[in-house]
């Protein structure tokens, strides 16, 4: 609940000067409309306001048109109407201009800055805040100060830039500290402790958020009771994420009560289902999250409120196909179908529908079911048109996915199941999020598509797993098929023990592997290059660690593996060709090796070593690379310098780092970096910054860190990684890893793989290459747990971009010695491989 500031402080200042203004009319008309809006008549204030203005202009008063607009445009942010909040607070400020008169100019900014705020601009909104700060600060205005300290980490908090936004939020405290006990103080003290929980809550910082929550509720007289109970109903979400429903319940319930006092039957509403949730999915209580559903139902009843009306309908419609009244259940059904459908409420219509289809189905009634699925999938497909938000709660209800994998698993039920409309459905469910960053996509995959691209010798695999089942679509450039649903009860025990057991070292992956490699390969063509679009617990799968049936080998023996989020990453438009690049042209930015802090909050508890190898990892890297290098290690690691890099065409960026991955909020995923600051506190890359990269051109990011492969898996999108960010922000291909690999180990696997790279082997021949050099080694680094924790996402099957080396030039005079040089930077550009050395008991522990 991050909370922007207005200012009333604005209308207090403009009405004590509207005894200066030089048209009588206008003022009139201005004192008017103050009038209007202290009545809460927002709209025909802002009506009067226009007429106003039309006059002040006309007679050329600048010093009221000011006023005026400065009003106008705060109005128009209070009526969602942002665009003419822009308009009027711009021209505010150039009326300003004319006069030399200042006052009200940092408003002005403040409104500009709230207005791109809302419309979700906010590389507009931060200078407009930062002006407003400046004017603040020049005045000595304590309460400004505060409040655009809090917009400015609002800003940052909506970016991703999560260490900007806590340092904003603490200059804000400080300040507060510092001015002593001023009336405006306890207010805006709330404000700035309510962003710092909100803050800390999406950092996992669950102890830190309470206490500034419990400070909050503990002195709730400074906050309005409504503003209270929305406090209370958050602190019962992070409860309930930290495990305890007992305090969740608690905080929902004496919310429900305050809600009910002051008659915020909207708010209540939601109070009744956070209740009825918790009681059914943490209590199993269902009769009591039945009564909470209806007493939802009846309040928004009592209140008109379709949408509410229709949600509670939807949820107590679960609780009574989970207590087997399907009768009761498909009434309420058919109360929040015909609600949704009447008002236009797109995503509680296909939930309805989706929720008739499930009880078809438990009817056998399959051709209804479908039916119902399919009415159900073109509402979901409008609902992502739209880019709407989801307000209601998938973990009840079900989500996208579930309509989906119903669909396919009547399909693969067929005799002969149409490999056309599976394959569509298969696309559909997946990936979606990733694929609208990266737009335009191009046409849509199909089965034809993806064998007009894929090369002879190419296997593509599709995976699908649902409802108890598992199925792999495969395509190859002349055929198709797919492989019938296994049953898959064991399938996450099985891929959990054999990751175990790779990490660890122990021998009994290779019972695992011939187990996986047999449910999960069989009926697949064998080929020379593997490119698998897992799905679910299959992305944590390293594919080339499996055996391949039939053959008894290791898949990595024979073939190289590429893994893509969807078959449309196949098929996605590429740019021309680039021919081959000079020499001068960067080819490598690499980052490695920042320096530590057990100061920092969010490092301390990470434990974190130096990385010793890092720097001899890079310098050898970009030893062998064409290219010119730029190269940033320890305190020259910081991010400033990758926000603000331009990549040219055919760049590697290359990480040699610690990095974090948080299993249940990809946004706190970071990888250090130095501070740029240079102080005390680390720097970090959050995940959610990369998507905003522009990493277009750029052929490769390899991050030589633990665990970087890893992240929630969110059905329908697939895994929450680094690498999925950073395909989103433009990069054609990542190299990440599954688990924690010691820092030595790295080094060394890194300089086998871009010594095949530099060769011109693709990215994907090249891994293979590095991992079958450390197999092969006869030392501790061919264990399976240093080479197969490598893993390659997007754009295998090209090699990288290539350089001509310096001497192509230098030789340019001689035609013997320019066709040496030719061959020497497109045959043999490296012949001497680096030998391996043992690894060091020092481990990158993140």
């Amino acid at each position: 609940m991050n909370l922007p500031v207005t200012s009333n402080r604005q209308t207090l200042v403009l009405a004590g000067m509207l005894l200066t203004l030089a048209t009588p009319a206008g003022a009139s008309r201005l004192q008017d409309a103050l009038d209007l809006e202290r009545k809460g008549k927002l709209k025909e204030s802002s009506e009067m306001l226009r007429g106003a203005a039309a006059e002040l202009r006309a007679s050329g008063d600048w010093a009221g048109l000011a006023r005026a607009l400065s009003i106008s445009a705060r109005i128009s942010v209070s009526l969602g109407d942002y665009r003419a909040a822009i308009q009027s607070a711009n021209e505010a400020v150039s009326a300003r201009g004319r006069t030399g008169d200042h006052v009200g100019v940092g408003e002005d900014h403040n409104t500009l800055g709230l207005a791109n705020l809302y419309l979700g601009d906010y590389a507009a909104a931060l200078p407009e805040f930062e002006k407003a700060l400046d004017f603040d600060r020049q005045q000595g205005d304590g309460d400004g100060i505060v409040a655009r300290l809090n917009n400015i980490g609002n800003v940052y908090y909506f970016r991703g830039q999560y260490q900007d936004a806590l340092r904003a939020y603490q200059q804000a405290m400080d300040t507060l500290q510092g001015a002593g006990p001023q009336a405006w103080n306890p207010q805006r003290r709330q404000l700035t402790i309510a962003n710092l929980a909100t803050l800390y809550q999406r950092l996992g910082k669950e102890q830190a958020a309470l206490q500034y929550y419990r400070q909050l509720t503990e002195s709730p007289q400074a906050l309005p009771r409504s503003e209270y109970a929305q406090l209370l109903l958050n602190e019962g979400v992070l409860y309930r994420r930290m495990g305890d429903p007992v305090k969740a319940l608690e905080r929902y319930r004496l919310a429900q009560t305050i809600f009910a006092t002051g008659q915020n039957r909207d708010s209540e509403i939601g109070a009744f289902r956070n209740i009825g949730i918790v009681l059914a999915l943490d209590f199993g209580d269902l009769e009591g999250a039945r009564a909470s559903f209806t007493q939802a139902m009846n309040l928004a009843r009592q209140s008109s409120d379709t949408r509410g009306i229709v949600q509670a309908a939807l949820y107590r419609a679960e609780v009574f196909r989970r207590l087997g009244r399907r009768g009761e259940s498909g009434d309420d059904l058919q109360i929040a179908l015909e609600g949704a459908q009447k008002s236009g409420l797109v995503e509680e219509e296909w939930k309805s529908q989706y929720g008739l289809g499930r009880l078809a189905e438990s009817a056998r009634d399959y051709p209804a079911a479908v039916d119902w699925y399919r009415q159900a999938l073109a509402g979901i497909e409008t609902v992502r048109a739209g880019m709407r938000r989801s307000t209601l709660r998938s973990e009840f209800l079900g989500d996208k996915r579930d309509v989906y994998d119903a669909v396919i698993g009547l399909e693969l039920r067929q005799a002969n199941p149409p490999l056309g409309a599976i394959f569509t459905l298969m696309e559909h469910s997946r990936a979606r999020a990733l694929e609208d960053r990266l737009q335009p996509f191009g046409q849509e995959a199909s089965i034809q598509r993806v064998q007009d691209t894929l090369q002879a010798d190419t296997v593509f695999v599709e995976f699908w797993v649902g409802n108890g089942s598992i199925a792999a679509l495969w395509i190859t450039n002349s055929n198709a098929g797919v492989v019938r649903p296994m049953f898959h009860e064991s399938l996450e025990q099985k891929i959990a023990d054999f990751e175990g057991s790779l990490q660890s070292g122990d021998e009994r992956w290779k019972g695992l592997s011939i187990d996986l490699g047999r449910e999960l390969l069989a009926g697949i063509p064998a080929a020379k290059h593997l490119i698998a679009a897992p799905d679910g617990p299959l992305t944590m799968v390293p594919f080339e660690a499996l055996t391949a049936p039939n053959l008894g080998r290791l898949v990595i023996e024979d073939r190289d593996v590429s893994y893509i989020p969807a078959a449309r990453f196949l098929t996605r438009e590429k740019g021309g060709s680039r021919g081959n690049l000079p020499p001068w042209r960067t080819h490598l930015v690499a980052y490695g090796d920042p320096p530590l802090s057990g100061t920092d909050m969010l490092g301390r508890a990470e434990h974190w070593q130096p990385l010793p190898a890092a720097a001899d990892e890079i310098h050898s890297i970009a030893g062998m690379l064409a290219g010119q290098s730029e190269v940033y290690l320890g305190a020259a690691a910081q991010k400033h310098r990758l926000l603000g890099q331009r990549f040219t065409d055919g760049s590697i960026l290359h990480f040699s780092t610690h990095a974090v991955v948080d299993s249940e909020n990809p946004d706190r995923s970071r990888i250090l970096m130095a501070s740029d600051s240079g102080g005390t506190t680390l720097g970090y890359l959050f995940q959610q910054e990369i998507y905003d990269l522009h990493l277009k051109g750029v052929d490769l990011v390899t991050l030589s860190a633990c665990e970087t492969a890893r992240g929630p898996i969110v059905r329908g999108d697939g895994v929450r990684a680094f690498s999925q960010a950073f395909l989103a922000a433009g990069a054609a291909a990542t190299v990440t890893s599954l688990w924690q690999v010691e820092d030595r180990a790295t080094a060394e696997f890194m300089k086998q793989f871009y010594y095949f790279l530099a060769r011109g082997q693709t990215k994907s021949e090249a891994l293979r290459s590095a991992k079958l050099r450390l197999l092969h080694s006869n030392s501790r680094l061919a264990g399976a747990s240093y080479w197969s924790t490598f893993i390659l996402n997007g754009d295998g099957w090209n090699p990288c971009a290539v350089f001509l080396p310096w001497s192509w030039f230098a030789g340019a005079a001689g035609a013997v010695v320019l066709s040496a040089g030719i061959w020497l930077a497109l045959r043999l550009r490296r012949s001497v491989e680096p030998p391996l050395t043992a690894a060091s008991p020092r481990h990158k522990t993140g």
